[in-house]
């Protein structure tokens, strides 16, 4: 089977395609609008079809958004968006099949990749892809880790960031974790304007507890792009492990403001209270504004946020509550590790 870790790459690379609109959305995480957007789209041309596979991936419908970018890519063999799209369907797909269909996914999704860079051969996001796959595949189905370090150098030529997250991805793989730091701070200090090298070298200090350093980039994060949920995510994060209780909830009425679709830092608040089991009134009253919406494809699903929500139930010594709320998230998710715990309780 073809290792996890390109799953990742191709979930993250899948949510920053080329620049257009309203493809401008996706790195934000601006799905919802980006599904209005395309909804709104009713033309059946190549663009409706590539705006509807890509809801369609987003939201998890694997097999329709594979249809409708086949039709995209027959329509307009032309734009690299589109062979972009269905390569990372089949990548995604090719994750989760069996052994016995995943080399003609795995193929497919090289042959998709190829042609987004034949058309557009400075594709950030492909290439990232491309050098997942060559780092982590089989030999018999392209696998090379030459071509997956040149792969690396290229990327650092056209995007000092990208270059660093690949050199990254490269040391990660070769167990050398000692040099992650370093480079971290230098996608920082030659990209000062990006917002992900801030976000990338904030999480990391969240990580290691540097928290007043992981407030400062998570600060410019929101300069760069005020309007995206993840950098306040990390920051309400990292505000609840300095106790900054006054600041919290004016800095998540600050997100909401920002990013109405988004509550993830809401959530993000509310974890991180349970974690360190603080505050845990104000984790529930979190949990439960978080799950006032739908929430955004990649974050934090209802199941999960129920369970989470039960654990502070429990702390609190609310056990026919903590139950109801595990009983909904294995109404929503069988497989839940709500399971464990609603045996527990019992």
């Amino acid at each position: 089977m073809l290792p996890r870790a390109i799953l990742a790459a191709l979930l993250a690379a899948a949510l920053l395609p080329a620049q257009g609109s309203p493809d401008d959305l996706l790195p934000g995480n601006h799905f919802k609008r980006f599904r209005a957007l395309a909804a709104a789209h009713t033309a059946n041309d190549a663009e409706g079809l590539y705006l509807n596979a890509t809801v369609k991936q987003l939201w998890d419908a694997l097999d329709d958004a594979e249809k409708l970018a086949e039709r995209a890519v027959a329509a307009n063999p032309k734009d690299a968006r589109y062979h972009y799209r269905l390569a990372v369907i089949a990548g995604e797909k090719a994750q989760r099949a069996s052994v016995i269909h995943q080399l003609g996914l795995a193929r497919k999704f090289k042959k998709e990749a190829d042609a987004t860079l034949a058309l557009d051969p400075n594709h950030i996001r492909t290439l990232d892809m491309t050098m997942e796959f060559y780092l982590h595949a089989p030999g018999v189905i392209g696998g090379d880790k030459a071509k997956a370090h040149a792969v690396a150098e290229q990327l650092m030529k056209i995007d000092p960031v990208e270059g660093y997250r690949a050199q990254m991805t490269l040391a990660r793989f070769d167990k050398q974790e000692d040099r992650i730091e370093g480079l971290l701070r230098k996608s920082v200090e030659v990209s000062p304007a990006s917002f992900e090298a801030h976000m990338d070298v904030g999480g990391w200090c969240a990580n290691h507890a540097k928290f007043d350093e992981a407030e400062r980039h998570a600060r410019e994060a929101i300069k760069i792009h005020p309007d995206r949920a993840a950098a306040y995510g990390l920051l309400a994060a990292v505000m609840v492990h300095q106790d900054k209780w006054p600041e919290l909830d004016p800095l998540l009425a600050q997100a909401e403001k920002a990013d109405p679709d988004n509550l993830l830092p809401y959530y993000r608040a509310a974890n991180n209270c349970l974690a360190r089991k603080v505050e845990l009134p104000r984790a529930e009253r979190y949990f439960r504004k978080y799950l006032t919406q739908e929430p955004e494809p990649t974050t934090p699903t209802h199941a999960l946020v129920h369970w989470r929500l039960a654990l502070v139930l429990e702390q609190q010594s609310r056990k026919p509550e903590a139950i109801a709320e595990l009983q909904a998230a294995l109404k929503l998710d069988p497989n839940s590790p709500a399971k464990a715990d609603l045996k527990h309780l019992k």
